[in-house]
């Protein structure tokens, strides 16, 4: 008779899980079409407003586990199964986790070898790619990037990585040591802002300069025409408004192929950020924090380190260099063709005659 009654408790429980589980469903359902909602916005807010959304996802998630049976099977480690979010986690979190090192404490770490191996990551060889979105199971959904071929003259296929997405790659390294992480890309039309990414080795963030690199756009001016002014100094032919000042010039977007090293956003850092990679496949991570990018390939090598001085100009003697004399070249900055950033545009300083071109009567173009 117990056993009966037990049964009968049972079976109203089971019931009770079903209905609940159906309608947690459904509000996952009503969650995720909402996370559509979410793309195309700034760097922080498009990871705090995707993160917020995830945890409430999550909720739900672990909710409804509470109310389903238990499966035995494989357990896939946290590092094997990280998301998106996880990512986006890390990079949100990183100025306070002190397990992630300052570059220079990280180099200290290991022997300052510099293989000179290249590898060349074409960018159609992903081995993964989502934007985020997440099925009706809160899975994230992998999806096949947008490839165009032979693009703005650049033979081969280059892969479209949105603001929103994260791509993988995966390197055979022969010969274990540090290596520079340099990318061939084309900044595509996004909100006229510099280009941010973190980089992941192997799932982990090697330093917290990674977190956030940036990639920067091309500005051209709509002055092109130069001319000889009266001291012989080749200047640009500025616009005027009527009282005889010069005019601050139109600033567009000149998009064209750039291939760029991985540097410290902050400056702290001067040279190329380096990774040290031991031998072996390992795994390189990308994820988009603001604008679209066009990438058409990864590169791991080691430039050639600069000399000093001495030793150059000994280089120089040896090809029986001469000292010039009579020849003076000069170049006015305001005269600028090409800019990395919109924000470098002439401007007019009266601070002082010995800027030039001054004048006691015009507003004229004479710094950057």
């Amino acid at each position: 008779m117990n056993y009966k009654k037990e049964k009968r408790v049972k079976d109203k429980l089971s019931t009770l899980a079903v209905c609940v589980c159906a309608t947690l469903t459904n509000l996952m359902i009503c969650i995720v079409s909402k996370a559509r909602q979410y793309a195309n916005v700034g760097m922080m807010g498009n990871m705090v407003r995707r993160q917020r959304l995830r945890s409430t996802l999550s909720f739900f998630l672990a909710a409804t586990m509470l109310f389903t049976p238990i499966q035995s099977g494989k357990t896939v480690s946290a590092a094997e199964n990280k998301t998106t979010a996880d990512y986006e986690e890390i990079v949100g979190s990183y100025s306070v986790d002190k397990s992630i090192k300052r570059y220079t404490i990280y180099k200290e770490g290991f022997d300052n070898v510099k293989p000179s191996d290249e590898y060349r990551i074409e960018a159609k060889d992903y081995v993964y790619y989502t934007e985020g979105e997440l099925d009706s199971n809160g899975k994230e959904i992998a999806v096949k990037p947008k490839e165009l071929i032979d693009y703005e003259r650049m033979d081969g296929t280059s892969v479209i990585i949105s603001e929103t997405g994260f791509i993988e790659y995966e390197v055979d390294i022969k010969n274990a040591g540090f290596y520079d992480i340099s990318l061939t890309y084309y900044p595509i039309e996004g909100k006229n802002s510099e280009i941010q990414r973190s980089f992941f080795i192997d799932g982990e963030l090697p330093y917290d300069e990674l977190a956030l690199v940036e990639f920067s756009r091309v500005w051209s001016n709509n002055i092109t025409e130069f001319y000889l002014n009266k001291d012989g100094i080749m200047t640009k032919k500025w616009e005027k408004d009527n009282q005889g000042n010069d005019l601050k010039p139109t600033l567009y977007e000149t998009p064209e192929w750039i291939t760029s090293y991985l540097y410290d956003s902050n400056g702290y850092v001067i040279n190329h950020l380096s990774v040290y990679f031991t031998e072996g496949v390992h795994k390189i991570s990308m994820l988009s924090l603001r604008e679209p990018m066009l990438l058409r390939r990864i590169t791991l090598n080691n430039t050639t380190e600069v000399v000093d001085y001495k030793t150059k100009k000994a280089e120089w003697d040896g090809m029986n260099a001469k000292d010039t004399s009579g020849i003076l070249v000069r170049v006015e900055a305001e005269s600028v063709t090409k800019t990395s950033s919109q924000m470098l545009y002439p401007k007019q300083d009266q601070s002082s005659p010995a800027v030039y071109p001054s004048s006691t009567k015009e507003l004229l173009n004479n710094t950057i």
